[in-house]
């Protein structure tokens, strides 16, 4: 497998990963810990700060700490205690930690990952020792139907962003996809047949096509989406394959438009493909420069806290800390996890940056409108789509 060396991580970030606090808020039963309202809630954050995709880890975490400061400054004392830790965009390392944070760290509730693959490996531990668990951005149906009633996420899924990408494309008359899927991803193989369901109900064509997490050279695949002469190429992965894959399909693949998910929302991703011409297009939860007072001014504050524009994960990182923070005030007389679970799974109402916040759904899953993103010099708004509702 191929690695890379961290491109992210100050002094201080280095040393929040290499920190572990001590401090328990006591335990229940078969040792799960219990939160007593008094104190902070201690939170296991689990994130890919390095590796394949370290972006996501990063502005996940820049988001958080953004929204607890936010949130310190209006309770008056601190409301979370986090506890990060790197899974280094591993599905094992993430479920490691997982289980670290629960029994050593008794930690009152897990945060993370950001690939559905990942996080998955963090709903079973989490699932298995009875603490509540929630991720910012993982979009696959599958996660908290087998997570369980103790698992939440803040992001849309996957069978909405298939659909959405299905009539963006058919719309624009694209009625042929060779469709490229990354089959050691859960997200990607998802993704994909959803994306595949609703073009092919629509009247769209399909061909499969597929590679996998440590391939370099897309040679191959490239080659034979050549031959389909499709009209539209879908991407069903992320920016660290995908942006290279585009790259090295130069010549072959010019003058096809290009349509991805979410798992290309990375300020890396323009950089990756390099001087294409291919026309790329993105669904995701955010866009810095779309039309929208909240995401705007969170795009100014967190350019002028660090350095640059925001993507989504940085606006899902803000809104999984203020659907916790909602649902401990209202689990503070009663903070068991299983009641912890249950104030989570009635969010209503959270006003996020990505979007309002309801986790009342069945899979407790909100309903969300999503952005179509095009890759132009940057990340670019292209349009809103609205969540059927």
């Amino acid at each position: 497998m191929r690695t890379r060396p961290a491109r992210f991580g100050s002094p201080a970030l280095l040393a929040a990963l290499a920190a572990a606090p001590l401090l328990c808020a006591g335990c229940g039963d078969a040792g799960r810990p219990v939160w007593d309202g008094k104190g902070p809630l201690k939170v296991g954050v689990i994130l890919p700060m390095t590796q394949q995709t370290a972006t996501y880890g990063e502005e996940s975490w820049n988001g958080m700490q953004l929204a607890a400061e936010d949130l310190r400054a209006r309770e008056g004392t601190p409301a979370f205690e986090l506890v990060l830790r790197d899974d280094r965009s591993n599905k094992q390392e993430a479920g490691n930690h997982a289980k670290a944070l629960i029994e050593t760290e008794q930690v009152h509730v897990l945060v993370g990952s950001v690939a559905s693959s990942n996080t998955k490996q963090i709903f079973m531990e989490a699932r298995e020792a009875g603490v509540p668990a929630i991720t910012p951005a993982s979009t696959n149906d599958r996660l908290t139907v087998e997570g369980g009633p103790l698992t939440s996420r803040v992001c849309f899924k996957d069978s909405f962003q298939g659909r959405l990408q299905a009539e963006f494309a058919l719309a624009r008359g694209w009625k042929r996809a060779a469709v490229v899927v990354d089959k050691a991803q859960d997200y990607s193989l998802g993704l994909a047949e959803f994306f595949k369901q609703a073009y092919e109900a629509g009247g769209g064509q399909t061909s499969l096509h597929y590679y996998v997490t440590e391939d370099t050279d897309f040679s191959s695949v490239i080659e034979n989406v050549a031959t389909q002469a499709p009209d539209l190429i879908f991407v069903a992965g992320y920016y660290e394959q995908i942006g290279p894959m585009i790259r090295q399909a130069k010549g072959r693949w010019d003058g096809k438009p290009i349509l991805g998910g979410d798992g290309l929302d990375s300020p890396e991703l323009p950089k990756l493909v390099g001087d294409t011409q291919a026309e790329i297009y993105l669904s995701t939860h955010f866009a810095a420069d779309a039309p929208f007072e909240r995401m705007r001014d969170f795009a100014a504050r967190y350019k002028s806290r660090f350095g640059k524009s925001p993507g989504a994960m940085a606006a899902l990182g803000y809104d999984v800390l203020l659907v916790l923070m909602d649902a401990a005030r209202r689990a503070r007389d009663a903070g068991t996890p299983d009641q912890l679970a249950q104030a989570i799974a009635q969010t209503q109402g959270v006003e996020g940056v990505s979007d309002k916040i309801d986790l009342t759904t069945p899979d407790r899953t909100p309903i969300k409108d999503a952005v179509i993103v095009k890759v132009d010099g940057g990340l670019k708004f292209h349009q809103a789509v609205p969540a059927p509702r």
